[in-house]
């Protein structure tokens, strides 16, 4: 009988210990698939086209970057959120224009506008997370509206528009949430509302009365 017990005991414990039937934890993911998502493509060139419109200066792209990084991952961790699709979109945007050519007969010129100021610098580096990401949206949620603008959307194309912002700031702040858990350094202090400044464009689209 004492046999009889002890094998169904163990039955039961490998069964448990089944992948089908144990719980398993949730794999993260190994990238970002924002590429073919029209509101990622929409901020990304927002990004891309207020970069050039305003000339801003490599030193504060490379700042927004992570440029003194080391780690190739935790780059984009000094001003966005890890596997926020709309953050790296933003982000790669600043990337590519980093990376742009310069104009061929132009002396050397490779962008437009006077440059922002540069004593952002100090802000962008700032070792306080809030400082570093706000002074980061202070130039990127104009650029978003800009393109809002000038591609003339409709009321309804608006309120989806608004819409989809929310849900990405919703999906965001899990992921922030989720960060901070796992006790990643670079989140720790990040407990100010509104993390990913593309994301908060959805609040911008509401003051404009869209």
């Amino acid at each position: 009988m004492k046999t009889y017990l002890l094998t169904i005991a163990l039955a039961f414990s490998f069964a448990l210990q089944s992948p089908a039937l144990a719980a398993q934890p949730e794999a993260p993911k190994k990238s970002v698939q924002w590429q073919n998502d029209e509101m990622c493509q929409f901020v990304f060139f927002a990004v891309l086209e207020g970069l050039y419109r305003d000339g801003v200066q490599n030193e504060i792209v490379d700042a927004i970057i992570g440029g003194k990084v080391e780690k190739k991952e935790d780059k984009v961790k000094t001003h966005f959120v890890f596997r926020c699709e709309l953050c790296h979109a933003t982000y790669e945007a600043f990337r590519a224009y980093r990376n742009r050519p310069a104009f061929t007969d132009a002396k050397g010129a490779s962008t437009f506008g006077k440059g922002a100021d540069l004593k952002l610098l100090k802000d962008l580096s700032s070792k306080d997370a809030r400082t570093r990401v706000y002074t980061m949206g202070a130039l990127v949620r104009p650029w978003i509206m800009h393109r809002i603008e000038q591609t003339r959307k409709t009321p309804a194309e608006k309120t989806a528009m608004k819409k989809k912002f929310a849900e990405y700031a919703r999906d965001g702040a899990k992921m922030l949430d989720a960060h901070k858990k796992a006790k990643d350094g670079f989140y720790l202090d990040w407990r100010f509302y509104g993390s990913c400044q593309a994301c908060e464009a959805a609040k911008d689209l509401g003051k404009a009365g869209f």
